[in-house]
């Protein structure tokens, strides 16, 4: 493990027994390479240099995401207080899918996720949102909310499934787009 910069950025170069080169960005903004014992390093820094847009872009917006306090009295506040929103905003909905479709969820979580804003398990009926939500506005939420019981009757992206969230929530896109911050 080795630290090299390429056009100012510094980036943390890893070599392992691997079949390709793997570049990630970390929340923190710091750059790490995973390559093959057998590439040659020249190779490595002329793919980097291709990617130094993709780079920028990706620390400047790792820069602007929600973090979540470590564990201690800070997270479990927060947790508090999401729980209480989170459920507060979901009761309606809750209470419409168990009445309109039979179904409601046994069990909801709250985790912080990277790649996700929620998940939904039909065999256990589970519903698991993303802290960060907390951080967003309550149409956000609702339409992750939505879209998660959605979930609980169709277990994919099929057609039913979003001619069902049309149905309960006509205005998902927009709100799709505020959540991943695509509008202002």
């Amino acid at each position: 493990m080795a630290v090299h910069i390429i056009d100012d950025i510094p980036f943390t170069l890893i070599r392992c027994a691997r079949r390709s080169v793997g570049l990630s960005v970390r929340p923190d903004g710091s750059v790490h390479v995973r390559a093959p014992l057998w590439l040659p390093e020249r190779t490595i820094y002329k793919m980097m240099k291709e990617r130094i847009p993709w780079i920028r872009a990706r620390r400047q917006a790792a820069g602007k995401q929600i973090m979540i306090p470590p564990d201690g009295p800070e997270l479990k506040k927060l947790k508090i207080a999401a729980r209480e929103r989170f459920m507060s905003l979901a009761a309606p909905w809750i209470e419409r899918f168990e009445i309109r479709y039979g179904v409601s969820p046994l069990r909801w979580t709250l985790r912080d996720m990277n790649s996700r804003w929620g998940s939904c398990s039909m065999t256990t009926r589970r519903i698991t949102l993303n802290l960060k939500l907390f951080h967003k506005p309550d149409e956000c939420v609702e339409y992750v909310i939505v879209h998660e019981l959605c979930h609980l009757l169709y277990p994919n992206h099929g057609k039913k499934f979003y001619e069902l969230l049309s149905s309960e929530l006509p205005d998902w896109k927009l709100k799709k787009k505020l959540l991943n911050n695509k509008i202002i």
